[in-house]
């Protein structure tokens, strides 16, 4: 079955690059459903409860090898001239963004560097998730320093969130100010800042 996702994922990817005028408006729901069969799991705790960021090597995602290939063909349809955000919003929804930020608990650093991508691709075409991205990316900062033990995707989400407030217009909403004083700072108190002390601080 896993060899049959994959063969059918490089058939939709070759022919995503050979015909540029092949995103139609039918292909957006199976692309989309076809990414969510081959993304969206539930993530295995860790192996390592005393896992050491800083020390220890990463527990690397078995079946990248597939999952590369299907961020790769993602991408691409999100990149492509010929992708019509008018259409795209009735499949990459509310619900859709919200499985990807789940993602970025994912142990394997290369997964959440596609996911970093992915999302800022989606936050730049999707003017009516911008703020429900930026609201739910504030709520899982809050619960990593507030309730959880650890969460892997906090220095990639920062990434997002720099580019983001580099685009914000003068002066700041309050809602900018807000997260500023009760997300930003907090974030400099747990005791793994180390490990995304640089994109706390980035400007």
């Amino acid at each position: 079955m896993q060899r049959n996702k994959k063969s059918g994922s490089k058939r939709v990817h070759r022919s995503h690059h050979i015909d540029k005028d092949a995103i139609v408006e039918t292909i957006y729901p199976a692309v989309i459903k076809m990414v969510g069969k081959n993304i969206f799991r539930v993530l295995p705790p860790s192996e390592n409860f005393e896992f050491d960021p800083e020390e220890d090597e990463p527990t690397l995602e078995v079946s990248w090898l597939h999952l590369q290939l299907v961020y790769e063909l993602f991408l691409c349809f999100l990149e492509s001239p010929d992708f019509q955000a008018s259409i795209g919003k009735k499949y990459i929804d509310q619900r859709f963004v919200l499985k990807l930020l789940d993602l970025f608990d994912s142990e394997d650093p290369r997964e959440r560097d596609f996911l970093k991508t992915v999302l800022h691709r989606i936050y730049g075409k999707f003017l009516g998730l911008r703020a429900f991205i930026r609201k739910h990316i504030n709520n899982m900062f809050l619960r990593f320093v507030y309730e959880a033990d650890s969460f892997n995707g906090v220095g990639e989400l920062l990434e997002i969130l720099g580019s983001i407030i580099n685009g914000f217009a003068l002066p700041l909403k309050q809602e900018h100010k807000v997260f500023l004083v009760k997300v930003l700072l907090p974030l400099h108190k747990p005791k793994c800042l180390s490990l995304y002390h640089a994109q706390c601080n980035q400007k």
